[in-house]
């Protein structure tokens, strides 16, 4: 038997195929873009040690991504770094120095925190530094791996960032959880570091642990990572940092302040 099919009937067929197609490519884009989004991380750089004028500041200035930056107290360059640093649209927090379990005393710089202190030494300093650093949201520890154990203390200066209305950044010279817990109990705003950036200072090491952080980004939704100026880090850092957040960008890492990380809390 002869079927005819007249141009009319020919013209719907060929409509409806065309309909089904666009209809199948627009889900297939849909479900590309939401994946695309899905997987986007973010990512937030800290900076530790200015405030010693240290190798690495000018380049840091200009970066074109956002940067936390952790400046020390009472040295003589701590005002003017912090102001250099706020002014180039970073935000600053207070790196606070630290006793150690070990390593060499000359690396804290002057009035570190001590195990031998009392609580009044202890809120001194602290309050005076953040009189200094007027504009810091935060704090974090300068080396401090015998004071991050010692729960008295923390107490005391996680009490003062509460009072501030501050949040603190474990740096994780320690494995212990104790400022975690005080943290969550007076219900002061916690974060700690994923990676630290330049425990080499070579562009090999420092891209490999830019390629972690955007892994634990994109994994998890954010990282944190620590990088320093001065003579841990310097200029190869803040160099390859720039380098690095051009790529990373390209792969779906957004770049923001360390307060931004608590959204993701």
């Amino acid at each position: 038997m002869l079927i005819v099919i007249n141009k009319k009937t020919l013209k719907i067929f060929f409509l409806v195929i065309i309909i089904f197609f666009c209809i199948i490519k627009f889900t297939f884009m849909k479900k590309s873009i939401e994946t695309s989004t899905g997987s986007k991380g973010c990512i937030a750089i800290v900076i530790d040690d200015l405030g010693n004028n240290g190798e690495g500041i000018d380049e840091l200035t200009k970066l074109d991504i956002p940067i936390t930056a952790a400046v020390m107290p009472f040295l003589e360059y701590t005002e003017i770094d912090a102001k250099k640093a706020y002014e180039a649209g970073m935000e600053i927090i207070l790196h606070l120095p630290m006793e150690p379990e070990k390593g060499d005393p000359k690396w804290l710089g002057p009035r570190a925190i001590r195990s031998n202190f009392c609580n009044d030494e202890i809120k001194e300093i602290v309050y005076d530094a953040l009189e200094q650093l007027k504009w810091a949201k935060g704090i974090n520890n300068h080396m401090g791996s015998k004071i991050m154990k010692d729960e008295i203390i923390m107490k005391e200066i996680l009490n003062i960032a509460k009072e501030k209305n501050i949040y603190f950044l474990n740096s994780k010279t320690d494995e212990s959880n104790i400022c975690e817990e005080i943290s969550k109990e007076l219900g002061v705003v916690y974060f700690q570091r994923n990676v630290f950036l330049d425990n080499e200072r070579t562009e090999h090491y420092i891209s490999n642990a830019m390629e972690e952080l955007s892994k634990i980004a994109l994994d998890k939704g954010y990282a944190i990572g620590i990088g320093h100026v001065g003579g841990q880090g310097g200029k190869i850092t803040i160099n390859t940092i720039d380098k690095m957040s051009k790529k990373l960008k390209d792969q779906g890492i957004e770049f923001i302040y360390l307060s931004q990380v608590k959204d993701f809390l």
